[in-house]
């Protein structure tokens, strides 16, 4: 009888324990393959919604293509950058974006994943012209693993 109350206890305390455990995430752990909207806008220009993939890997190297609307204006991009990720499951991203070949912005990124790793949501820190000018933005991404195995 005793054995037995004892093995309940620990069995107890080391599902109570593991329960709390979580794993932290990485560079390695987030990467994927990602489908995403974006929308929000440009206060000196007008609205800004987008559609796309990107994949990260697990070195945190971006690379990517959509089709974003700008104020009604419509044009396929593609983009390359780096992802910092820390173990709280939040980073950085900075992302430069082209149109036929040429940079058009440079953009950062607070990101922050969830749902092991499957599913991210960033908002724009700052949004850079290739001549340096500075845009003023309210632009969220929600982004979500395009095979939900994937990390897994």
């Amino acid at each position: 009888m005793k054995l037995a109350k004892a093995f309940a206890a620990s069995s107890l305390f080391l599902l109570l324990a593991a329960s709390g455990l979580h794993a932290a995430c990485s560079t390695a752990s987030v990467a994927g393959r990602f489908g995403f909207t974006t929308t929000g806008s440009i206060p000196a220009v007008g609205p800004v919604a987008a559609t796309g993939i990107f994949a990260q890997d697990a070195s945190g190297n971006i690379t990517g293509a959509q089709t974003r609307s700008l104020n009604g204006s419509v044009a396929d991009e593609t983009f390359t950058g780096t992802a910092t990720v820390n173990s709280d499951c939040t980073g950085t991203d900075t992302v430069q974006v082209f149109q036929d070949g040429s940079l058009v912005r440079t953009t950062t990124l607070h990101v922050v994943y969830d749902d092991n790793g499957r599913e991210a949501r960033a908002i724009f820190t700052s949004l850079v012209l290739p001549n340096g000018v500075s845009l003023a933005s309210i632009i969220t991404i929600e982004a979500r693993k395009l095979f939900s195995r994937e990390a897994d």
